[in-house]
């Protein structure tokens, strides 16, 4: 019996992108040969009306991460989406494919934002806000995980004045802030048990000799990975500072580049806590000085202590 040659199988052509009603895609140009083109995600929040002005919540996905998936809520971003239509957020996401290149060259990777990756951002914020006109460019909020908070806190002190506050998770190591990285606020969490947390705490204690009053949390048992709790506390810091320079949205900021201050003070914050015992308290010179300088914490609000720690025992 003689058969007859198989045909080749024929491989299907990629299924379109689907994208949810309410999220728009845009394609950036960089004029870098290490990635030409770069796609971005915006979700327009649930009933917007045009009325503003808007805050725009920036998420960056995992190392070459999905910013599709990102942007529709996974299980580090959940909450914060909840918290985006909640008080019309635009959310803007990002998809950064350079698979196989070197993270630590910083002429090519993207979590240098100096080069290209930075750039591309801005000018799709651009593009974002020449559509949606009632959307503030200039006080952004940013989250990461892991390779997303590699760039993200890069991004904060690369170019603090656009930034409001800024939620750094499981980040594996970073880059040296500078005398401007008070202006935004910081939030920084990792897990006890990841590879990555004495660079955290030395980051955090580098954050705190700028200026900067960061709230740092670490996680006990929890190795490199986002939870649900971080998310919470993401969404109750990204929210506090949203209420507190809501009054400045749309307006211009230029002064920030020459008078630098952080968005709120240690003196002003109504808690403090204890980053051994993960105990919070009322925030008075008492209560601060019995808590050794490189383990206090300041604490903007009580939701946000509610969600950092323990209330201690009053006395």
């Amino acid at each position: 019996m003689v058969f007859g040659a198989c045909p080749a199988l024929q491989a299907e052509p990629p299924k379109p992108e689907e994208l949810p009603p309410n999220v728009e895609k845009l394609i950036v140009k960089t004029g870098s040969a290490a990635l030409a083109e770069i796609p971005f995600y915006v979700r327009v929040p649930k009933g917007y009306t045009g009325q503003g002005p808007n805050r725009v919540l920036f998420l960056c996905p995992v190392h070459n991460g999905n910013g599709l998936k990102t942007i529709t809520g996974n299980a580090q971003t959940r909450h914060l989406i909840e918290a985006a239509d909640e008080r019309q957020w635009f959310v803007v996401s990002v998809t950064f494919d350079q698979k196989g290149a070197d993270v630590r060259n910083r002429n090519v990777f993207y979590y240098y934002p100096e080069k290209f990756s930075g750039k591309a951002v801005l000018d799709a914020l651009a593009q974002v806000k020449a559509k949606y006109r009632s959307i503030d460019t200039d006080a952004l909020l940013l989250q990461g995980f892991s390779g997303g908070a590699q760039f993200v806190h890069r991004f904060a002190i690369w170019k603090p004045e656009r930034v409001t506050a800024v939620a750094v998770n499981s980040t594996s190591w970073f880059d040296a802030p500078d005398d401007k990285s008070l202006l935004p606020a910081w939030l920084v969490t990792i897990g006890e048990s990841d590879r990555s947390y004495d660079h955290t705490l030395t980051f955090v204690e580098q954050l705190r000799k700028a200026g900067a009053a960061p709230i740092f949390r670490s996680y006990t048992g929890m190795l490199h990975e986002g939870t649900e709790e971080v998310d919470k506390l993401n969404a109750e810091f990204l929210m506090f500072y949203d209420d507190l320079t809501r009054p400045m949205l749309g307006k211009p900021r230029s002064l920030l580049a020459t008078h630098a201050e952080p968005p709120l003070k240690p003196a002003a914050m109504p808690f403090v806590g204890d980053s051994q015992e993960w105990r919070y308290g009322k925030n008075t010179a008492e209560a601060a000085e019995d808590i050794a300088d490189d383990l206090r914490v300041y604490l903007p609000s009580e939701n946000i202590a509610n969600r950092w720690g323990k209330a201690a025992p009053q006395k």
